[in-house]
């Protein structure tokens, strides 16, 4: 995958991801205003129901006392009506009977107001008035009156009695809250609340703690009290809730929760994803810029053993001994070049796998180092350079693969030779504690930063300047290292600093024991 498909690849990834997100987020945004509207509807509906039964309650209140007073108090009303210098009105009764029509037509008027008609047959005037068309009564007229004046006092005694109850009255803050408690709780509202009776801009009353004087005049939960009174309309009715929010919120605790765990999946895969495209893509390119090594390793050897065959079997050369010895070590030379090249891509092959063969003995770990430092220390020669000994250990002796351990230490002698501009600086160190043995190759290379040493252990990777390698190999030296200090159940470490140069640290412990 070339840089610019990938780019194009994680872009298209991050947009359907922050997309998926937005749509999720939109839709809780939305779903919880609806929550709120909800609430509102409920608790105005509460509110109108509230004030509905107070005011109702009260009129039946009103009227309870009135029947349990009435009594004795309207009966005196009455009588006082009956009682002499009261003025009342006079009434009289005429009617007219046509001698060609079966109806008859009563009048009934007073001074004050105008005449009421009434038409009813013959036959009931007879029954009514006898055969006397014209009726004229004054114990009648008595009663009437007598009637009108009663009623007319006990209205006046009820708006009186009504006034001052409504006046002396106050509202009954008990009874107030259990009317709203159980409306709100009706409706499914179940959460703390506070409130407050209003009038004008004071608070004249209450059940209250927390919320402040501002917060019940801004409230949009209010509504008037006795709004229907004849003479005085009471006071208004402000509800606060101190944790609508979080009860808002907690009759979504499912939605929520389902949406931060599905945003949780999203993002984890996603996150996983592109990680593992971003490992993928770097495996890539290191497995490739290997197999371009490898080939490049492989194919000059080849070239070269190929070249001294051609020349030996030259007539001209052929008969020279000391030019065939000398082609034949060269070609024994690139061979074991070639041999240990196979036999290092076959061991990382076969830690893959996890059949690498330990024999684990008591290894003297400074004949190890000799061994390895001899071997190497002609390629450090050539190049004029010098590898110092300071094997301090006390005690080298450890539980150990000889041979293994060989190649570990190898490797790191010929990483400090290739990192070695010039003539190569090395020291190998040695010391020990109660634990263990630890073994130190310093040089004084290019080094390497801070981001290199996290990966330098990686598995082909190998430090670049710009898109070139400057030394050539397979990235599988400090692998190999690294695999076989933890199958001794050891640690490396790596000390570096640009142009000053690098320390490997290996401790190994004196018994080791074989890790899958």
């Amino acid at each position: 995958m070339n840089r610019r498909k990938f780019k194009g690849l994680i872009v298209l990834m991050v947009v359907s991801i922050l997309a998926i997100v937005w749509v999720q987020i939109t839709w809780i945004s939305n779903s919880v205003k609806s929550q709120n509207e909800q609430f509102d509807f409920f608790v105005i509906n509460s509110l109108r129901n509230t004030a509905h039964s107070m005011e109702t309650n009260r009129r039946m209140n009103f009227l309870n006392e009135m029947f349990i007073r009435g009594y004795s108090a309207l009966p005196q009303a009455i009588q006082r009506s009956a009682q002499p210098g009261i003025e009342t009105e006079s009434f009289s009764i005429q009617s007219s009977v046509t001698s060609d029509t079966d109806s008859v037509e009563i009048i009934v008027s007073t001074n004050d107001n105008p005449p009421v008609r009434m038409k009813v047959t013959r036959e009931e005037a007879r029954n009514r008035m006898g055969n006397s068309i014209v009726v004229g009564s004054d114990e009648y007229m008595r009663w009437i009156q007598q009637q009108a004046s009663e009623f007319q006092t006990m209205s006046n005694q009820l708006v009186s009695e009504m006034f001052v109850w409504e006046r002396n009255r106050a509202v009954n803050k008990e009874e107030l809250l259990h009317t709203l408690q159980g409306e709100l709780t009706a409706s499914g509202i179940d959460t703390p609340f506070e409130f407050a009776l209003i009038r004008g801009d004071s608070i004249i009353d209450g059940v209250y703690s927390r919320a402040r004087k501002k917060e019940f005049i801004d409230s949009p939960y209010k509504v008037n009290l006795f709004s229907q009174g004849l003479l005085w309309k009471g006071e208004t009715l402000s509800v606060v809730f101190p944790r609508k929010a979080n009860y808002v919120l907690g009759t979504m605790g499912l939605m929520l929760g389902g949406f931060g765990l599905f945003l949780l999946i999203i993002l984890a895969t996603f996150a996983l994803s592109l990680w593992f495209i971003i490992r993928q893509k770097k495996t890539s390119e290191m497995q490739a810029d290997f197999i371009n090594n490898m080939t490049h390793e492989f194919k000059t050897p080849i070239a070269t053993i190929s070249l001294a065959a051609d020349t030996i079997a030259n007539n001209r050369v052929i008969t020279d001994e000391e030019k065939v010895r000398h082609f034949i070590g060269m070609i024994k030379k690139e061979n074991l070049r070639m041999n240990r090249q196979v036999e290092s891509i076959l061991q990382i092959a076969t830690l893959d796998k996890h059949e690498m063969d330990f024999s684990f003995q008591e290894t003297d770990l400074h004949e190890v180092i000799s061994q390895a430092i001899d071997t190497i220390g002609i390629q450090v020669t050539d190049r004029g350079g010098v590898i110092n000994r300071q094997l301090d250990a006390e005690r080298s002796i450890i539980t150990g693969d000889g041979e293994h351990l060989r190649n570990l230490v190898h490797n790191l002698l010929d990483n400090a030779n290739k990192y070695s501009e010039g003539a190569p600086q090395i020291t190998v160190r040695t010391h020990s504690n109660g634990s263990g043995l630890f073994l130190e190759v310093a040089d004084k290379g290019i080094g390497m930063s801070k981001a290199v040493q996290n990966r330098v252990f990686e598995r082909f990777y190998r430090e670049t300047t710009g898109n070139i390698h400057n030394v050539k190999g397979f990235g599988l030296g400090l692998n190999y290292v690294k695999a076989i200090t933890d199958a001794h159940g050891g640690t490396v470490t790596v000390e570096s600093e640009p142009g000053k140069g690098s320390v490997f640290t290996v401790f190994l412990p004196y018994k080791s024991e074989t890790r899958s």
